[in-house]
């Protein structure tokens, strides 16, 4: 029994010897990874100067002046002089018209038409007459209108056209040279 037994052990450990030395010989290593291709360098593209239009008092008048901003190089002209007039705050004796809150959910321009679609907080947000209705209208008029591209911009709200702000009609899309009522302002 002692012998049988014997023989067992060996044949066990002769099997895993021999299945240790398979595994080991005929073990097929992972192809080597591809050389890595040169990075290719794009050229950083330098920022864009763009104007954009705030709110200036001149004897208790308002209108709108020209401010110079910078555009990261990597977006769209006309998308990021948006975005900044939207996103930057008051600046001494310039004020931002764009009411506080108020996000650029997108901007499509086809065949000369900017669609402009605002978040909800433009229209939530505002709280003027028509005039400051004219003066924020017209300052995205002028932002986009710098973009020889842009010769008219549709409004819309979530999506959905922007009839009014509550006092001035802008159903359809409107002219980038409209100045509204009073609005004064060089460009």
């Amino acid at each position: 029994m002692k012998k049988i037994r014997s023989v067992a052990i060996a044949i066990v450990i002769l099997a895993c010897a021999g299945l240790g030395t398979y595994l080991v010989i005929n073990k097929q290593s992972p192809p080597p990874p591809p050389p890595p291709k040169p990075a290719a360098h794009e050229p950083i593209k330098p920022p864009v100067k763009v104007k954009i239009y705030r709110i200036a008092f001149d004897d208790d008048h308002a209108g709108l002046r020209a401010v110079e901003a910078e555009v990261p190089g990597e977006e769209v002209p006309a998308e990021g002089a948006l975005r900044c007039l939207i996103e930057q705050g008051d600046e001494g004796n310039l004020v931002n018209p764009i009411p506080k809150g108020t996000r650029l959910l997108s901007l499509e321009v086809k065949d000369g038409l900017a669609t402009v679609d605002l978040s909800k907080e433009f229209s939530d947000n505002f709280a003027g007459g028509s005039e400051d209705e004219a003066l924020c209208i017209g300052a995205i008029l002028r932002t986009l209108g710098q973009f020889p591209k842009i010769k008219k911009v549709q409004f819309k709200l979530e999506g959905e056209p922007l009839e009014t702000l509550g006092h001035l009609d802008f159903s359809g899309p409107q002219d980038v040279n409209w100045v509204g009522t009073g609005i004064g302002g060089g460009n």
